[in-house]
């Protein structure tokens, strides 16, 4: 877990996740302390709400995460989840991949919100069969009812309609708060801007209204924070597929569950992830905000554990289904390739990019590292052509 962070806490908020995300059904029994069945579909299931594992379910699931246990051996990270010669070249593809996708980014809630709606994301139960989300989305300190501004990495209140607007300036004119009366106006005095800020009102309102069958007060601190960690329990579905593949294999030769520590995340959580946390990377297309991405924590894996999920990966990555890369901060960073890896030359545009925004990336990592990889297309995938 996050440092300084008891699973005790992240117990109560997932629990709580569950208890308001989910439709009533009858109590799942206790999961087998050993491996279970591996499922034929396991995809499908993820997006239908299920019954909520009971408080003591998820304690015992975060427990075993957390058990301590070794195994002989040394821990051997394969080429492929090596940096490259050249840094700036491992985000590079998953830029050059989401611009060949054409991937909406989320910069803030409202618009991650829409994207849920509309079913471009598609979510991932907390305790799941083969994994849980451990972690996820806990650390997020954002308010749904703010539009996040891009340009000025300031939030800007959203209000239902023009007359919530009209007393808030009443308020803030009696109160004599003419700065903040300005900020404000700039946006909700501009007709455009107006409308696009009352949708985004309706679009997070409404989802909290009814999501997978449960109900959020957004004026209840308690509830926002349980209604963001279900917002970033999302990722599109073939990061999905991938993320479950994974899982399974690791629960069939373990009998653990696979700790998942990030899925999708917002523009504006990712800039201030930025700030604490120099894995998470200040680029302007951030893989995470892609939905396509997603972090596996291995810190109290043992050894044995470690090396089977890195050459897993590492096969995927040789197949040019995924871009990897062990980090150091006790995560394993996958990006998904849908269709195989872009093209030479649109990677190659987006090295500039990367230096910009982390200067010294171009130099070459202490360590060994990997070299470009053949351009190797995923199964089945059509030819990719720059767009």
């Amino acid at each position: 877990m996050s440092q300084g962070r008891g699973w005790v806490t992240l117990v109560g908020v997932y629990a709580a996740v569950w208890a308001f995300s989910c439709r009533p059904a009858e109590p799942p029994a206790p999961a087998p302390p050993g491996p279970a069945p591996a499922a034929t579909t396991a995809a499908a299931p993820e997006s239908s709400p299920s019954a909520a594992p009971d408080q003591f379910s998820l304690a015992a699931a975060i427990a075993r995460v957390e058990e301590v246990r070794g195994s002989a051996g040394r821990i051997t990270t394969p080429a492929e989840l090596l940096h490259y010669d050249d840094r700036r070249r491992f985000l590079a593809v998953q830029m050059a991949d989401a611009q060949e996708e054409s991937y909406d980014l989320p910069h803030d809630h409202a618009e991650l919100a829409e994207m849920i709606r509309t079913g471009e994301l598609v979510s991932l139960r907390a305790l799941g069969e083969d994994h849980i989300l451990y972690d996820v989305g806990t650390d997020a300190r954002e308010d749904p009812l703010a539009h996040y501004d891009l340009e000025s990495g300031k939030d800007v209140p959203l209000f239902a309609d023009a007359a919530a607007y009209e007393a808030e300036d009443a308020r803030l004119a009696a109160a004599g708060d003419k700065a903040r009366r300005e900020a404000l106006a700039a946006w909700y005095g501009d007709p455009s801007r107006a409308e696009m800020l009352f949708r985004e009102h309706r679009s997070v309102t409404e989802l909290a209204k009814g999501f997978d069958g449960a109900s959020y007060d957004l004026q209840n601190p308690d509830d926002r924070t349980r209604f963001q960690v279900r917002l970033l329990s999302f990722v599109r579905p073939p990061a999905r597929e991938v993320l479950l593949e994974i899982a399974r294999a690791y629960h069939q030769e373990f009998g653990r569950l696979l700790p998942v520590s990030s899925l999708v995340r917002t523009e504006r959580y990712q800039r201030r992830l930025s700030r604490v946390n120099r894995n998470a990377t200040r680029v302007e297309i951030p893989p995470h905000a892609t939905g396509m991405a997603f972090d596996i924590t291995y810190k109290f894996m043992a050894t044995d554990e470690q090396n089977f999920i890195m050459e897993r990966v590492a096969k995927m990555e040789d197949e040019g289904r995924v871009e990897a890369l062990r980090e150091n901060r006790n995560a394993i960073h996958i990006y998904t390739l849908s269709q195989g890896r872009p093209a030479e030359a649109l990677i190659a545009g987006f090295l500039s990019d990367v230096q910009d925004a982390h200067p010294g990336s171009a130099k070459p990592a202490r360590a060994a590292a990997r070299t470009p990889p053949a351009r190797t297309p995923a199964r089945g995938s059509r030819p990719r052509t720059a767009r």
